[in-house]
């Protein structure tokens, strides 16, 4: 004999695919946000290791230049300096110490709940002379 559904659990049911249909809507609103903005970091790999100077060759493109406004750059969690570079951006005056670093690359969701769109690389700044 099956005993009849109680009131509680088909409210506890309605309320769990409730919260399960607004995640899934955040998450899919999440992913199409970040592959709209197109971000990304030009002329610096991930675990990249260069000298100082080689620095003021990266820059920020987004797949939409209007979106370039709204990009936030930062190494070690501090905020650096940019200007447009046509489609791009580029840091300016800003030349990393020797030792490890991370830059991040983040342009902020307009909508609330919506995940930032970030790029994060790590790189290495040695300036050491080859040795011969």
């Amino acid at each position: 004999m099956r005993a009849p559904v109680r009131r509680s659990e088909l409210l506890l049911l309605v309320f769990l695919g409730m919260v399960f249909a607004v995640s899934s809507t955040l998450v899919v609103a999440s992913v199409t946000h970040m592959e709209k903005i197109g971000l990304s970091i030009v002329g610096l790999e991930d675990g990249a290791v260069l000298r100082a100077a080689a620095f003021r060759d990266v820059r920020i493109s987004t797949g939409d230049p209007a979106t370039l406004g709204r990009v936030e750059v930062l190494v070690d969690d501090t905020v650096i300096a940019t200007s447009r570079d046509g489609d791009r951006l580029a840091l300016e005056s800003f030349t990393p110490a020797e030792g490890n670093h991370a830059l991040t690359a983040r342009v902020r969701s307009t909508t609330p709940l919506v995940m930032d769109a970030v790029v994060d690389h790590e790189f290495t700044v040695d300036n050491t002379a080859p040795s011969r």
